[in-house]
């Protein structure tokens, strides 16, 4: 049994880790004084995973396609998002997609991560705006897609305050209402940690998503993450049923058998949120790759699903006709 304590909200999950000090200043990163140097076209490299991108605010709002996502508690980054979808007058509602980690080792980024850039992103936006038919984005993680930030960091509580934020611009610039958010892996530990913070999602699709990393390292055979850090941010600890929208739907969605992130780890956060009472579905893809883990497109599926407000039981049926990849 793993001892917590609970404690509402990013801020006092700092202080319950004993990081204090950095509440009133940037997250301080190992690589922060060797980031790569943010530009408009997106640098796609191994070194920019490896090593981080740095940006300005000046920088971030003369580029296209970003949010200076600014916080309290873990410093500023400029998020690139792609969007596709849009027209003029506000959009109350708005699917965002949360990628699943870049880095897999030294020399083994993809090449078709390495061969990225601003209009391929587009198009992709594009295609799965025309294929949902509703308004979607693509969001970078901090560090990864052009995005400035620390992408050897993720899993840690700034990586979430800092998508938050970005959040909360584009929110503002494009009069969005209500979310629906749904990520593959890393990005479905983000999906995970923004249920426990933010009221304004209606629906989350965490999708082979380590919702408790330190059950996935422990079924390792590890004493802390892939990542090198024990204080990964645990988002099942932290769910509350006061905190949510009253219409938040989940649906936890992943392969049983996924020999990268543990079903235990992913169906925790269905554990928890059936405590708190709140609704949520498990659903069972099967997982594309060696060790059966993508279920990428399967994710913008249902959250297109739900975004269109089809009921829990038909997507339930849906869902059993076979979702893959």
């Amino acid at each position: 049994m793993h001892q917590f304590f609970y404690l509402k909200g990013f801020n006092k999950v700092l202080v319950m880790w004993g990081l204090t000090s950095t509440l009133l200043a940037p997250a301080a990163s190992h690589a922060q004084f060797g980031r790569a140097e943010f530009s408009d076209a997106g640098d796609f490299s191994e070194s920019a995973i490896l090593h981080g991108v740095k940006a300005t605010q000046a920088q971030c709002a003369a580029a296209a396609n970003t949010a200076w996502a600014a916080t309290a508690s873990s410093g500023a980054e400029c998020i690139k998002y792609w969007k596709a979808g849009f027209g003029d007058q506000p959009v109350k509602r708005a699917i965002v997609f949360f990628h699943g980690d870049v880095f897999v080792g030294v020399g083994e980024t993809s090449q078709t991560y390495l061969d990225l850039s601003n209009a391929r992103l587009q198009k992709n936006a594009d295609d799965w705006a025309k294929k949902l038919g509703m308004p979607y984005i693509f969001m970078g993680r901090p560090g990864t897609h052009g995005s400035s930030g620390d992408h050897m960091q993720r899993r840690r509580i700034d990586e979430s305050v800092i998508i938050s934020a970005a959040l909360d611009e584009i929110k503002k610039r494009h009069g969005i209402e209500e979310w629906v958010i749904a990520g593959q892996s890393g990005g479905g530990h983000v999906t995970s940690s923004l249920i426990t913070e933010r009221a304004d999602i209606i629906c989350a699709i965490p999708t082979s998503a380590p919702s408790s990393p330190r059950i996935r390292w422990e079924m390792m055979g590890r004493t802390k993450d892939t990542t090198n850090y024990a204080d990964s941010y645990e988002p099942w600890k932290f769910v509350a049923k006061e905190k949510v929208n009253p219409k938040l739907r989940v649906f936890v969605l992943g392969n049983p058998n996924d020999k990268n992130v543990f079903w235990a780890s992913q169906t925790v956060m269905a554990d928890a949120l059936q405590k708190a009472q709140i609704p949520v579905q498990l659903l069972q893809g099967e997982g594309t790759g060696a060790d059966a883990h993508g279920l990428s497109n399967s994710s913008r599926i249902v959250a297109g699903w739900c975004a269109k407000d089809v009921g829990t039981e038909e997507m339930v049926v849906r869902a059993g006709k076979g979702l893959k990849g």
